[in-house]
């Protein structure tokens, strides 16, 4: 009687790298890899080994002990992710499945023990059999509010770094299984695609036949393909793009021109803090500022503030160092220097001056 067992080779975070390194660079890295595994699985009695494009291997062992198969898998899995470790720019997942009397069963079993990497990481070795969540198990943190507010702002890449990390942190939870993590998640999309969507029936119940049809049955199946986290970030980003409609452009200026006029007094204001408080990123607001206004944040801010200061030296006899307080300068110095760059003077000549705003 022959028995088989699965070994399969999963390259780490291959979409993401290839993403940021290049095609090219991803192809000359996959032949190392091949030479790699193939390397390993010379010469050993009973391998064969076969490429699964684009980016994993199958290597099958097989052999009358099955014990013994167990043990040689374990050892040829070692070999493998040193191998790739030293010989590319890459680690490696390899997954074991359990002897099988058909080759094809002890594929779905590595196959099934990959599905694991979802919660377990990359850069190890994953045997079969890893334990499934016991009873009903609920989020560790809820984000509903946090993620109604950046999907109604339009912030679809906040949005989505809201719920990649609410993955990581779901993922880390003691006990959880591949399919609990998709069912929470499906559960926070299906969420989103209520907050994005406008129909109602006439009892006031969201029309989930007009709000489904922005989230397709296709997208929903294909979660339960990604076994890879980082993967799984791509297509967050992917998705949210498709189901939340674009911001416009206007009303993300005019949320941040309204965001600093009731705070510029604050000393410690800084482009970072308007972007999180519109949900928009700081390069989009200094891009919008540049083409919308014909100016820069920081001029935006500091004319703000020099105004006010103005306002208060000409109608009033507080002392420098409090109207710079009061107007979102550190000290007197500061507000001196951005009076001499901005104005041609110093505060105090501007108020003996008797000049007005």
């Amino acid at each position: 009687m022959s028995y088989a067992v699965a070994a399969l080779v999963d390259i780490d975070d291959f979409v993401a790298s290839s993403q940021v390194q290049g095609q090219v660079w991803a192809r000359r890295q996959l032949r190392r890899a091949d030479h790699a595994v193939r390397a390993a699985a010379l010469g050993r009695p009973g391998v064969t080994c076969s490429p699964q494009p684009p980016e994993e291997w199958l290597v099958m062992l097989t052999g009358a002990d099955p014990d013994a198969l167990m043990s040689e898998a374990a050892a040829l899995a070692e070999e493998v992710r040193a191998r790739i470790v030293r010989e590319t720019a890459w680690t490696a997942t390899v997954s074991l499945g359990l002897p099988r009397l058909r080759q094809g069963e002890a594929e779905r079993e590595a196959r099934r023990a990959n599905d694991y990497k979802l919660v377990l990481g990359g850069d190890r070795v994953i045997s079969s059999g890893a334990s499934a969540s016991r009873g009903a198990l609920s989020p560790p943190v809820r984000i509903e509010e946090e993620l109604t507010r950046r999907v109604r702002a339009g912030d679809r890449n906040g949005a989505a770094g809201l719920l990649a990390g609410w993955v990581d942190r779901c993922a880390s939870e003691p006990d959880v299984d591949p399919v609990t993590l998709r069912n929470w998640l499906i559960g926070e999309l299906l969420f989103v695609v209520d907050v994005v969507n406008r129909s109602r029936l006439p009892d006031g119940s969201t029309d989930w036949v007009a709000a489904c049809a922005r989230l397709p049955i296709e997208d929903i199946v294909t979660v339960g393909d990604i076994h890879e986290r980082s993967y799984l970030h791509i297509w967050l980003r992917e998705t949210l793009g498709r189901l939340m409609p674009p911001p416009a452009r206007t009303d993300i200026l005019a949320l941040a021109e309204a965001y600093l006029a009731e705070h510029y007094t604050d000393p410690g204001l800084r482009l970072s803090t308007v972007a999180e408080a519109v949900c928009a990123s700081p390069f989009y607001i200094s891009h919008l500022f540049a083409e919308e206004r014909g100016t820069t944040f920081l001029r935006h801010l500091t004319g703000l503030r020099l105004r006010h200061a103005r306002r208060l030296l000409t109608t009033s006899t507080l002392p420098v160092d409090v109207i710079a307080a009061r107007t979102g300068y550190p000290s007197a110095k500061a507000l001196r220097g951005a009076f001499r760059r901005h104005v041609g003077c110093s505060p105090t000549e501007y108020r003996r001056a008797g000049l007005r705003p």
